[in-house]
C-alpha cells in the first residue's frame, strides 16, 4: 500500500473551477489546494465530515448496479487512515456505468445527518492507480441521499473526477484528486440515507481505490 502521510489534504481554502455543476480542485504536494488570485475567505465549517483516521466510521459496501465483481470497503490504517475500497471491474469493462455503492450505515431515520440551515456541496479525496485507466477508461462517481421524509434530496452523478488535474504520488503509479460537487438544489431536509458510489466507465480496473476526507457543507 502506498504512503499517504505526506499527501493528506489540509483543509484550508482553495480556488476552484466551475464545470457545470461540479467544481474540482487538486491539492499540491505541500498539502493544500493550488491558489491563484486574491486570498479567499476562511472556508465554512463542514456540517458533517468523515476523516477515517481511526476506523471506517460505519461506511461499508452495500451493493452495486450493473456490477459483476466482488467488492469490499475496509479501513486502511496506512499513514493516517482512509477508506480502502477493493473493486473488480474486469467483467464489466464494456459497461459505460458499472456502479459500486458505499454508504454510512449510521445515518438512519432514527439517527439522521442533521443539515441545520442546509448543505449545498460535498467533497472528498480520491486515490487511484492511474496505470489501470487506459484509453477511454475512467472512474466516475455518484452521490445519492434520501431524507427522513423519504424524499430524494441528492441524486448527483459526477462524470469528471478531475483526473486530468490529479497529482502524482512519487514513486508509485497512484494519483490523488480532490473532488468537489456543488448541488443544483440546497439540501434542507435531514438525511436518513447517504451513498457515495464509485462508477467504472469502460474500465477493467481491479484492486484498491481509496477515499478520504468526505465532507458535506
Amino acid at each position: 500500500m502506498f504512503s499517504l502521510s505526506h499527501h493528506r489534504l489540509t483543509a484550508l481554502c482553495s480556488t476552484t473551477f466551475l464545470l457545470g455543476t461540479i467544481t474540482l480542485a487538486a491539492p499540491d504536494p505541500a498539502g493544500m489546494d493550488n491558489l491563484s488570485g486574491p486570498v479567499c475567505e476562511a472556508a465554512a465549517p463542514a456540517v458533517k465530515s468523515w476523516d477515517f483516521q481511526k476506523d471506517a466510521q460505519n461506511w461499508a459496501f452495500i451493493g452495486g448496479w450493473s456490477y459483476s465483481g466482488d467488492a469490499s470497503a475496509v479501513w486502511d490504517a496506512a499513514n493516517g487512515g482512509c477508506l480502502k475500497v477493493n473493486v473488480d471491474f474486469s467483467d464489466d469493462k464494456d459497461q459505460s456505468w458499472s456502479e459500486i455503492k458505499l454508504s454510512d450505515g449510521s445515518a438512519t431515520k432514527a439517527s439522521p445527518i442533521r443539515v441545520g440551515s442546509g448543505i449545498s456541496q460535498a467533497s472528498f479525496d480520491l486515490y487511484y492507480d492511474a496505470s489501470q485507466l487506459k484509453g477511454d477508461a475512467a472512474l466516475k462517481a455518484k452521490l445519492y441521499a434520501s431524507s427522513v421524509k423519504d424524499n430524494v434530496v441528492i441524486d448527483q452523478p459526477i462524470d469528471d473526477m478531475g483526473t486530468a488535474k490529479a497529482k502524482d504520488i512519487p514513486g508509485t503509479t497512484w494519483k490523488k484528486t480532490h473532488v468537489r460537487v456543488i448541488f443544483e438544489d440546497k439540501v434542507t431536509e435531514d438525511i436518513a440515507h447517504l451513498e457515495l458510489s464509485i462508477v467504472g466507465y469502460l474500465t477493467s480496473y481491479k484492486g484498491a481505490i481509496c477515499i478520504d476526507n468526505i465532507e458535506l457543507k
